[in-house]
C-alpha cells in the first residue's frame, strides 16, 4: 500500500490511498466471505451462496466494507507518518476498486500558524473621564426603570413617548385586508412598530377620538399582498397612558438600597469608573489582540469555523428555549433561513476560531502552562458560582460523560488567558 498526500487551501490535505491487486486480493476476499454468511442470494440458502455470486449481487456493499476496512487499518498510520492532526471527519471521498484500489479523501488538519510580532505593540488606548453628564444618565436611567404608566389627564392630547391603547382597521383600495384589524392595541408612539407615519399621525389625538391614518405599506414588506401599496387605516383612541417618572429623593434612594442620595451618587460614579475602565481596557486588549492576529499567518480550516457556528447556534437555541421559543421559531419570525444565519454568524466565527489559534501558538512559543493548583483554583471558582461545591459540580458532570471535556476547554481557556497576559504585559 503506498498514499499520496497533497496540501491543499484552508488547512486541508488531499490523501491517494494505492493498494495493489496482490494487497487488495486478500481484503476483498475476507470481506465477500463475512458478507456471504449474512445475505440471502435468490436461488440460495442464507449463507450457502457460492462467492462469486455473492460478490455479483453485492459488489456495492462490498467496495464500501472493502474502503472501509482500508481506511480503518491505515488512517491512523499515515497521520503519524505524515505528522498531521486531522480536525475534521474524512469527507470528500472517492473510490475506484477493480483489480486494484484508488481511495481519495480529503481531510482537515491543524494549520500551521506563522506569528506575527506579539511584543512591544503599540495601539491607541482611550482614557476615561468621570462626568456628571454620565452620573445625571444613569440617574435618569435609573428613574426611567421605576417609571409607571398612568390614565393621562381627561383631554390630554397624545405626545411622543406615550402609549395608547388603539382600535384600528386598515384597508386598501377601500376593502379591508386580513391581519390589519384589532380591537385593543398597544403602541407606545416612537417606538416606530408601525409602518411609514403611523404613529405621527396619531400625534394629538385625544380618548375617544376617531380618525383616518393613510400610510405606504413598505416595496419589501413581507406580506407580497401588502408590500408598496398605499393604505388607510381608521383608528379610535381608547386610552391614553403617561410615563410617570419619580423624583430623585431621600427616599426614593433608600427604597433603592442605598443610605441617602449622596450615597446613591457616590456609588453609582464608583460603579461608572469601574464598568467603563473596564470597557476602556478590554478595547485596548481587543486591539492588541488583532493586531496580533493581522500580522500572522494562519489559514482556518473551514470545518472549526463551522464547528463555531454550529456551536453558536445551539447556545442561542439553549437561550431561545429558555424564553418559551426554539431557533426555527426564531428564524420564521424574523424571515431568516438557517444558511442565512449561518452565513451572518460565519464571519465573527472565523475570527474567533483565528483568535484562539493564533493565542495556543504563543502559548506554546512562551512554554506556558496551567498547573493542576490553577485548574483546581478555577474549577472552586465555576462551582461556585452555580453555588456548588468542587465536588457537586464535579459529580455532576460525570453523570453526563462531561468532565474531561470541560476541564479540557478550562485548560485551553487558561492558557489564552495567559497567552492575552504575555500580549497586555510586553505592549508599549
Amino acid at each position: 500500500m503506498k498514499h499520496e498526500l497533497k496540501k491543499i487551501e484552508h488547512s486541508a490535505v488531499e490523501i491517494t490511498l494505492t493498494l495493489t491487486a496482490e494487497e487488495l486480493s486478500p481484503i476483498k476476499s475476507e470481506v465477500i466471505k463475512t458478507l456471504a454468511t449474512k445475505v440471502e442470494v435468490p436461488g440460495f440458502r442464507k449463507g450457502h451462496a457460492p462467492l462469486n455470486k455473492v460478490e455479483a449481487a453485492f459488489a456495492d456493499a462490498i467496495k464500501e466494507e472493502v474502503v472501509d476496512s482500508v481506511l480503518k487499518a491505515n488512517f491512523e498510520k499515515i497521520v503519524a507518518e505524515e505528522k498531521i492532526a486531522p480536525v475534521s471527519f474524512i469527507y470528500d471521498l472517492v473510490a475506484n476498486m477493480k483489480d486494484s484500489l484508488e481511495i481519495t479523501f480529503k481531510v482537515d488538519v491543524y494549520p500551521e500558524i506563522t506569528l506575527g510580532e506579539y511584543k512591544g505593540l503599540e495601539v491607541e488606548k482611550e482614557t476615561f473621564q468621570m462626568t456628571d453628564d454620565l452620573l445625571d444618565k444613569e440617574i435618569e436611567n435609573m428613574l426611567n426603570a421605576k417609571s409607571k404608566l398612568e390614565d393621562a389627564q381627561e383631554g390630554h392630547k397624545a405626545e411622543m413617548g406615550n402609549t395608547v391603547d388603539l382600535a384600528f382597521e386598515g384597508f386598501i383600495d377601500g376593502v379591508p385586508f386580513e391581519g390589519g384589524k384589532a380591537d385593543s392595541h398597544q403602541l407606545k408612539l416612537g417606538s416606530k412598530m408601525f409602518i411609514d407615519t403611523f404613529e405621527d399621525q396619531l400625534v394629538g389625538y385625544t380618548v375617544g377620538q376617531e380618525g383616518e391614518i393613510n400610510v405606504t405599506f413598505p416595496a419589501e414588506y413581507h406580506a407580497e399582498a401588502l408590500a408598496g401599496k398605499p393604505a388607510t387605516f381608521k383608528v379610535k383612541i381608547n386610552s391614553i397612558k403617561t410615563l410617570a417618572k419619580p423624583e430623585l429623593t431621600e427616599e426614593f434612594a433608600k427604597e433603592a438600597g442605598f443610605e441617602s442620595v449622596e450615597d446613591l451618587k457616590a456609588k453609582k460614579t464608583a460603579e461608572i469608573t469601574a464598568r467603563e475602565e473596564a470597557r476602556v481596557q478590554n478595547n485596548f486588549v481587543g486591539k492588541l489582540i488583532q493586531k496580533v492576529v493581522a500580522d500572522s499567518k494562519v489559514d482556518v480550516p473551514k470545518s472549526m469555523v463551522v464547528r463555531e457556528v454550529e456551536n453558536r447556534m445551539a447556545e442561542m437555541n439553549q437561550q431561545l428555549t429558555m424564553q418559551g421559543m426554539d431557533l426555527d421559531q426564531y428564524l420564521k419570525m424574523t424571515g431568516m433561513t438557517k444558511e442565512q444565519a449561518f452565513n451572518q454568524i460565519a464571519p465573527m466565527a472565523h475570527n474567533k476560531v483565528q483568535v484562539d489559534l493564533v493565542l495556543e501558538a504563543i502559548a506554546k512559543a512562551e512554554n506556558l502552562e496551567v498547573t493542576a493548583e490553577e485548574l483546581n483554583t478555577k474549577v472552586e471558582e465555576i462551582a461556585k458560582m452555580y453555588g456548588m461545591t468542587k465536588e457537586q459540580l464535579e459529580a455532576e458532570l460525570n453523570k453526563n460523560s462531561n468532565l474531561d471535556e470541560f476541564n479540557h476547554s478550562l485548560k485551553t481557556e487558561s492558557l489564552a488567558q495567559k497567552a492575552v497576559e504575555v500580549i497586555v504585559n510586553n505592549a508599549k
